[in-house]
């Protein structure tokens, strides 16, 4: 147990390890709320956990609610609603942040990071309130993740990926087709985090 804990500190002490530090925090958070609602659950408290812990992370839907949780902004950004949401988020994080790590830095990609979920956020709530009646509250880093891979096709559209099935790919053809896929998916069950999806794309396009 010392040895994990002695890797966590040495993964958080460099300073040129950035996406690492995002995953980690990202699967601390995720295994932390679940270890809280487990204990809850066993003690048949599992309501407080949606009454007083969950709601200090999900951005909800309401503006009346968001004014009195304005942190909740940024915090959504990372909690997960499951083991594969937050599976094939971090996935695309550590595949297209290397990118952004390679042609930019570390610091640009939590730039980068940060402005996508807080860009993300906002389109939810813009949606929410202006066109949608406003539905179930916002959680997991997807916003974030898009800006990380819109900025990384952005910066270098020939670097390829190996798929499986496909061979290799250029990202300046993956990136599009998960950006029209959310645009598409707007009409769909989820338009609150479609449009999280696209706020954060067009974030990362502009940075």
């Amino acid at each position: 147990m010392n040895g994990l804990f002695d890797d966590l500190r040495t993964a958080f002490r460099r300073q040129d390890n950035a996406l690492i530090q995002l995953i980690l925090i990202n699967i601390i958070v995720f295994l932390g709320l679940l270890v809280v609602f487990a204990t809850l659950r066993l003690t048949g408290l599992e309501s407080l956990y949606f009454h007083y812990i969950e709601i200090h992370f999900e951005l909800p839907s309401l503006l009346h609610k968001f004014i009195w949780r304005p942190y909740t902004l940024l915090t959504y950004a990372f909690q997960h609603a499951g083991v594969f949401h937050i599976l094939f988020n971090m996935l695309f994080l550590y595949w297209f942040g290397m990118v952004v790590v390679e042609y930019l830095n570390s610091k640009r990609l939590v730039s980068i990071y940060i402005l996508g979920a807080l860009a993300g956020g906002i389109g939810f709530l813009l949606l929410y309130n202006t066109l949608i009646p406003p539905k179930s509250p916002l959680v997991g880093a997807s916003g974030a993740v898009y800006a990380v891979m819109v900025a990384a096709a952005t910066i270098a559209p020939d670097y390829t990926f190996y798929l499986l099935l496909f061979g290799p790919v250029r990202i300046k053809y993956i990136v599009p087709v998960l950006v029209i896929l959310s645009y598409v998916g707007l009409s769909g069950d989820n338009p609150g985090g479609n449009a999280a999806h696209l706020a954060g794309a067009l974030t990362g396009y502009l940075l």
